[in-house]
């Protein structure tokens, strides 16, 4: 069409005198916009002098120098057509060409101040413009400017756009707002419109990415590689090396790291002393993952490497006996400990915690004068004393001289442990009293336990104290200030394994007090709560005497024949000797024999004397051939027959089996019973355990709470315990509305995320600010969760999620976008949750 009326025009404008100057002016125009500047040009010049075309030629003959690169020339008649004409429709326009003509001379203030007024006139500004601006105001060190403006530049789309990203980049950085600078170098790295400047783009990631801990699911690793490979002549290749090998070190994906040592051809010994630390540092995590055996066989290749790096090969020594106390064998982690601590040295970080575990480790192993000497000299170097390990060793040292009994010194030491720690000195100021028994000091065994269980009324060792008291008092002849005290431990602690004791002592008081009926009344008791077990059949044997003496032998007859096959009273010879063979058989490690011959017995005697028992050593070896469905069986009947000799044995494997298949209300019964029964701290710890992660199970959060807290009072728990029971506290208050309670839970759980739970931890606190539509809050916990780093890579990419989520509801759609994109590109795990809550974000977004 332009062709058309060009030539039309010409024809006019040679023919009628009238229509000339209109006719010239559209031809110009028709030029113009041809890019005939040469033709169009000395039209305008004559028309500046025509009042009707003299505004609309100055601003082509504006645009023309402009599109002619003729940057001085479009200065001039840029100002001089706004002096002309202030109030014309094309100023925006005018305003753009200035500003882009001042940006080209350097003059950034100007260019600044006529781009500003540009977007007045405009809410499409040009991307081109916009990424002049960004970099006039990056200049002059507005960088929240210049990264408004760049955000309008930003384009996958051509050179522009990948320019626009780097300068993105540059000011976000210098903002302080790492994140987004690494998603918009990130973003120019993947685009080739200019390859110098992919380069660059991707040589700043890669450094940020290092130096700000921000990287993600390996990424730092894989950066390097990657720059490596598509720029192996680049003159930042010395930076890149360097940075690779601090970020070896640093990196939590530890295998992701010895893969990329293994693709290094000739590693240096820089590298192959970072490769020693990450074998270390596998190591220790398969150990916080429970993996005990994976995190041995690491801790072997660290100290084969030799001494390429001491310190890592000194610390494999402490974590492998570490590993070896875990598996219980003790002897073999006394010699890991005491290895460490000769090549470590007193100022090493665990060589105070080597000395703690050793004596431990001793301890376990009844070596009771080494297990001494090592806690003595932990509570030496150790100087924090307000440490849960230092008043636990001051009772250790205490037990240990128990042991020797040495009372007095074992007194001395409880004192110390109670004074060091009143809040958890229970066992201490039980432990005295039990050695002022001992030394025949009744009154002062019954005052101290008084104490005791007025102090702390939640003790683990309160029925202990009960019967410890009556047991004094009874050596007193004190039995009738003895019998209430009885009486209240079978009321308040009738799971408790002292209660069958105590109910055995409490019939004999009664009848040394004259109180027959009471006697056999409590006797009964027992055989009724506790059939089957030992106490239930002295229970039988004891009313016999009493019946006799009272002179009625008939109702006892009675009695004994209402029991039926219930109760036992003795094994015969018989029954006796075919257990006994089994057993015998059974300790000699002939399994195979000695099933066949527990099963004889059972089909021999059904109900006989031993068949609990019986059934526990079936269980036993059934779960030695994997057996588990008939291990449980086995082990079910152990604890219906109630024979208190392996019943905490059958509990606890019964517990633990039915919790693996998952049935948790039958699992939390048999961890509670036994967390009753049970007099050993550390089984009553397992059992605490095993009820908390039932109850979590079952969505009891009561139940939950009860038994976290219980957990976390516990002056020696393992700090992956404490992990499990701080997160699922956490968890459970928060589902119960007390908020404040669960974040604190939360917070101390998330400190660590190299524990599955610390990771969890720190997305639910990043998941629970958005809920309550704190974002910047939720934005902040997941950036420190990011600089911290986990190998549970997981939670991350919901964390990520959190993130996007978080900056797309406070409106910014760029940064949310951009971490959805990355965690498009760089996350490897293949959940099926991940993707769809990434795709669907994206796909709304586009």
């Amino acid at each position: 069409k332009y062709d058309e009326s060009y030539r039309l025009f010409g024809l006019l404008s040679q023919k009628s005198s009238k229509y000339n100057e209109d006719a010239n002016y559209y031809k110009a125009y028709i030029d113009f916009q041809k890019k005939r500047y040469g033709s169009s040009t000395p039209v305008f010049e004559r028309l500046t002098r025509s009042p009707k075309y003299k505004e609309l030629a100055s601003f082509y003959l504006l645009q023309t120098s402009f599109a002619e690169g003729k940057v001085n020339e479009s200065i001039t008649n840029g100002e001089a057509y706004l002096e002309s004409y202030p109030k014309s429709s094309h100023n925006g326009e005018v305003y753009r060409i200035l500003g882009n003509s001042y940006y080209r001379k350097g003059i950034m203030v100007n260019a600044i101040s006529n781009y500003e007024n540009y977007l007045k006139s405009t809410e499409k500004p040009f991307r081109e413009d916009m990424l002049f601006l960004g970099s006039a105001y990056y200049s002059i060190r507005n960088y929240a400017k210049s990264v408004e403006s760049l955000k309008q530049a930003v384009s996958y789309s051509d050179e522009v756009g990948q320019e626009a990203y780097m300068q993105l980049g540059l000011a976000s950085e210098k903002q302080g707002d790492n994140a987004n600078a690494l998603l918009a170098f990130q973003a120019a790295s993947r685009m080739n419109y200019n390859p110098g400047l992919s380069e660059k783009s991707l040589y700043n990631y890669a450094i940020l990415l290092q130096q700000s801990s921000l990287a993600v699911f390996d990424q730092s690793i894989g950066v390097f590689q990657q720059f490596l490979q598509q720029y192996p002549n680049s003159k930042y290749s010395d930076n890149i090396n360097d940075a690779l090998a601090t970020t070896l070190l640093s990196t939590k994906n530890y295998p992701a790291a010895l893969s990329a040592i293994s693709a290094i051809k000739s590693p240096g010994k820089s590298v192959l002393e970072a490769k020693q630390m990450i074998l270390l540092q596998l190591g220790i995590q398969h150990y916080i993952n429970g993996d005990t055996n994976n995190a041995i066989q690491r801790f072997n290749e660290t100290i084969a490497m030799g001494f390429y790096n001491a310190k890592a090969r000194n610390q494999a020594y402490f974590w492998r006996g570490e590993s070896f106390y875990k598996l219980a064998n003790y002897t073999a982690a006394t010699r890991d400990y005491e290895t460490f601590m000769t090549q470590a040295g007193r100022n090493d970080e665990n060589y105070n915690l080597a000395r703690y575990d050793l004596g431990y480790a001793y301890f376990k192993l009844n070596q009771y004068s080494k297990a001494n000497a090592a806690f003595l000299d932990y509570i030496d170097v150790e100087n924090n004393k307000l440490l849960p390990n230092y008043s636990d060793a001051l009772n250790r040292i205490g037990d240990g001289y128990l042991f020797a009994r040495n009372y007095s010194e074992a007194s001395r030491y409880y004192t110390r442990s109670a004074n060091q720690n009143p809040q958890n000195a229970d066992y201490a100021e039980f432990q005295k009293a039990f050695v002022l028994g001992l030394q025949r000091d009744y009154n002062g065994k019954i005052s101290a336990l008084d104490q005791l269980m007025t102090k702390y009324p939640q003790s683990q060792y309160y029925d202990d104290a009960l019967y410890e008291k009556s047991r004094a008092l009874a050596m007193l002849d004190r039995e009738k200030e003895a019998i209430p005290v009885l009486e209240k431990l079978m009321k308040n602690h009738a799971g408790s394994l002292l209660a069958q004791k105590g109910g055995i002592q409490l019939g004999q008081m009664y009848y040394n007090t004259n109180q027959p009926q009471k006697a056999i009344e409590t006797y009964k008791n027992v055989v009724k709560d506790y059939p089957d077990t030992e106490e239930a059949r002295i229970a039988v044997q004891s009313m016999e005497g009493i019946y006799k003496d009272i002179n009625d032998i008939d109702s006892y007859a009675s009695y004994v024949n209402s029991l039926g096959s219930s109760i036992k009273i003795s094994s015969s010879r018989q029954d006796s000797l075919t257990f006994l063979a089994a057993e015998s058989i059974f300790m000699k490690g002939q399994r195979r024999t000695s099933k066949e011959a527990f099963n004889k017995y059972l089909q021999s005697f059904p109900k006989g004397y031993y068949a609990a028992d019986t059934h526990y050593y079936l269980g036993a070896i059934a779960l030695e051939e994997k057996n588990n469905a008939a291990a449980l069986n086995e082990f079910r009947q152990t604890i219906e027959g109630g024979n208190s000799r392996f019943l905490e044995e059958a509990l606890s494997e019964a517990a633990d089996l039915e919790f693996n298949d998952k049935n948790y209300p039958r699992a939390y019964q048999y961890y509670t019973r036994l967390n009753n029964l049970t007099q050993k701290a550390e089984v009553k710890d397992n059992a605490r355990i095993g009820m908390l992660r039932c109850a979590t199970y079952q969505n009891k959060d009561q139940e939950v709470v009860l038994a976290a807290t219980q957990i976390i009072g516990q002056s020696k728990t393992t700090p992956e315990i404490l992990k499990e029971a701080y997160f699922y506290r956490g968890k459970a208050y928060l589902n119960l509305k007390e908020s404040d309670k669960g974040m604190a839970d939360l917070r101390e759980c998330a400190v660590d995320p190299r524990y599955v739970q610390g990771a969890e931890a720190q997305f639910i606190l990043a998941d629970t600010f958005y809920k309550w539509k704190s974002y910047d809050k939720a934005i902040v916990q997941v950036t420190e969760f990011m600089k911290k780093g986990t190998p549970h890579e997981y939670w991350m990419a919901r964390a990520l999620i959190v993130l996007s989520d978080s900056y797309a509801a406070k409106g910014d759609k760029f940064s949310a976008k951009q971490y959805l994109e990355s965690l498009k590109d760089n996350y490897k795990g293949g959940e099926a949750d991940i993707t769809e809550m990434v795709s669907s974000r994206l796909s709304k977004m586009n």
